[in-house]
């Protein structure tokens, strides 16, 4: 995949330009959580049935993030592509030129994540299922075209659903499976909040750029606009906690779970911070907050799950 992918910039102007900041940054980790929520949900939940082995736990955890990571990148590496994000980049003979990641270096990069995320798949198929491995096949070349191709995912208004299926119950049942456990209804229910959460964390970025992104590509939030979008984030925010509330009192997870409605003040922040006629640097924050709450909603949530086992 890395070969076929540095294919595409090789006689660009963009083939010269650097990242302003580090490969780290490059991948996005305030975004982590939307990998490492879900694995430790469908750890925890693994734990209630039975021991957890911590090498399936990190080798899924690893992949996941691997997954992520290099998705991450190759969205800036597209952006720049179609004429977005040139803020971020750095030409020769612009200040800071040539300390962060190259351009033409990304694919590659990218395509050595992906494949290190399938051996690790593999091996994790060996220790449960063939189908381990189908689900993560899927979730890598979701991932690839999240935002690469003439009609990326992320530009017909399928990056949140592609998000919630396979940032959701898919890695939640994932980190499930590889600890013996054959998935069930339990998992697709405690799996739901990371589905709204992770998709929440999309439209909050989407609804940011909606004028940026006018004329590149057909977002969520266009398609919608930006009143109705607002609502969809609001019914997303609110129905993970809501069905929070429901999984407790229906006993279907332990009342320690009900930890994560801590994070509510940050929902409210992030709701407020995208209000309309909210200042611009407040819309900015947008996705600061968004990620902020996942972090907390996520960990509290899994940490709930795991002490009341």
């Amino acid at each position: 995949m890395s070969r076929s992918l540095a294919k595409i910039d090789t006689s660009r102007p963009s083939a010269n330009l650097t990242y302003r900041s580090s490969w780290l940054q490059l991948s996005r980790p305030m975004t982590w959580t939307g990998t490492i929520a879900p694995v430790l949900v469908g750890s925890s939940l693994a734990a209630g049935r039975g021991p957890v082995y911590p090498a399936p736990f990190l080798a899924m955890l690893l992949a996941a993030l691997l997954v992520q990571g290099a998705t991450n990148m190759l969205n800036d590496y597209f952006d720049v592509l179609h004429g977005q994000d040139r803020e971020k980049w750095a030409a020769p003979g612009d200040p800071g030129h040539g300390r962060g990641p190259a351009h033409r270096t990304i694919p590659t990069v990218a395509g050595a994540m992906f494949g290190l995320a399938v051996l690790l798949g593999a091996w994790l198929a060996v220790q449960t299922g063939w189908w381990v491995a189908l689900a993560g096949t899927l979730g890598i070349v979701v991932g690839y075209f999240y935002s690469a191709g003439p009609r990326p995912l992320s530009s017909l208004g399928l990056g949140e659903p592609a998000a919630a299926v396979f940032m959701g119950p898919v890695t939640t049942a994932l980190a499930f499976a590889v600890q013996g456990h054959r998935p069930d209804g339990a998992v697709l229910a405690i799996s739901l909040p990371s589905a709204l959460l992770i998709a929440s964390m999309i439209l909050s970025n989407n609804i940011r750029d909606i004028a940026k992104d006018q004329g590149f590509r057909r977002t969520t939030a266009i398609a919608l606009g930006r009143p109705r979008a607002l609502y969809l984030l609001t019914a997303l925010l609110a129905g993970s906690y809501l069905w929070l509330g429901a999984m407790v009192a229906g006993r279907l997870i332990p009342w320690t779970a009900s930890w994560a409605f801590l994070a509510l003040p940050l929902a409210v922040r992030l709701r407020h911070s995208l209000r309309a006629g909210a200042p611009r640097s407040e819309e900015m924050a947008g996705m600061k907050w968004a990620a902020f709450h996942y972090w907390a909603f996520g960990l509290l949530f899994a940490a709930g799950l795991w002490l009341g086992r």
